[in-house]
């Protein structure tokens, strides 16, 4: 019994031992196998680029491809996995309306046109036989409004109505009413008018006061601004001023300037021509270029063209990446005291709690 459980710890330990070495093992290669990358490019009439990333000897392989038309291949196994392709080859999705138009078949197309026009003609009577009764209703209301009301005599003929007659033959007696409250009324409108002029005239004086108020307190925020920026202004230039600040940028510059190495292509050759149509231009573009001679240095070889107008050249370059050498790069930033202290003194407000 005792066998039997040793033998099952054994087998559990082995089998636990064998995982974390996998793990450790997977830890390792993911830190020091590099990245590698690489970039072939040619120009002459057109531009033909092509880019390529691998890991783990092609485990892990992405290819861009340009000329004319964009595309991407992910290949995990040499198996691709992913393919992005071109825009252009991307075929736009058809509306269903359009869809179903197509597989209708034409004799329902013809059914339903004329079912439209039957449909429409018959909303058209509709429409014009309403319209000519509201018109005729309309015009028998003007009419008893106006006191054109009829009435059929004993021959058939119209005739009108005397109460309407009698009402259009009155005088109108509220003209001939003597305006006898004149003068009180010319007084209270004065008085209103003086009153009304009064409190216009108060209105504007208050709102001349509130209108160079604000402008006083706009003034005075803009002033509490421009001292708040000065003093900010102030703070930070004694602080990028001390040794912690000193200290930090010199730290940063040497980091920086490893990650580049680390980073910039192992192999870099090329050659380029460049014609610019004027003499004057072409000249002034060598000269920008000439200044990156340290970067390429005799790899990429510049000529001139000082008759054409003309960019033709190809560009090789290769490199690598370790994924230990960027967290080693990024520890020594992190957890450098300077580094600490200076964040540290660039928050103002705890520090001033």
């Amino acid at each position: 019994m005792i066998h039997i459980l040793l033998l099952l710890l054994k087998i559990i330990g082995i089998t636990l031992l064998s995982l974390l070495g996998l793990i450790l093992l997977i830890i390792l290669v993911v830190l020091f196998v590099p990245i590698r990358y690489s970039l072939n490019v040619k120009a002459d009439k057109s531009v033909e680029a092509r880019a390529c990333v691998s890991w783990l000897l092609h485990l892990l392989h992405a290819t861009a491809v340009y000329d004319g038309t964009f595309g991407i291949v992910i290949r995990v196994f040499g198996i691709s996995v992913k393919r992005i392709p071109a825009p252009e080859e991307k075929k736009p999705k058809k509306s269903k309306e359009k869809q179903k138009e197509k597989k209708r078949p034409r004799g329902e197309e013809t059914e339903q046109t004329q079912d439209r026009d039957d449909t429409g003609s018959e909303s058209v009577g509709e429409t014009d036989a309403g319209e000519t009764a509201d018109v005729n209703q309309t015009e028998s209301e003007t009419k008893t409004a106006a006191g054109e009301v009829t009435c059929s005599g004993p021959d058939g003929t119209a005739v009108l109505s005397e109460t309407v007659r009698s009402e259009g033959d009155k005088p109108a007696e509220a003209d001939s009413a003597p305006d006898t409250n004149k003068d009180d009324t010319g007084s209270e409108g004065e008085k209103k008018e003086k009153l009304s002029l009064f409190q216009k005239l108060v209105q504007f004086i208050r709102a001349v006061r509130a209108f160079f108020s604000k402008i006083l307190y706009t003034i005075q925020n803009i002033c509490g601004k421009i001292e708040k920026v000065k003093e900010l202004i102030g703070y930070y230039s004694e602080v990028l001023k001390s040794e912690e600040g000193q200290r930090t940028f010199a730290l940063a510059k040497r980091e920086l300037g490893r990650l580049l190495k680390h980073i910039a292509p192992t192999k870099l050759r090329g050659s380029l021509t460049i014609g610019m149509g004027d003499p004057a231009a072409t000249g002034q573009i060598i000269a920008i270029v000439s200044m990156f001679y340290p970067i390429y240095g005799n790899n990429v070889s510049i000529t001139a063209d000082f008759e054409e107008k003309c960019m033709r050249g190809s560009l090789y370059l290769k490199g690598r990446i370790r994924i230990i050498t960027l967290i080693r790069i990024a520890w020594r930033v992190y957890f450098n005291k300077d580094v600490k202290t200076f964040l540290h003194m660039l928050k103002r407000e705890e520090n001033e709690a």
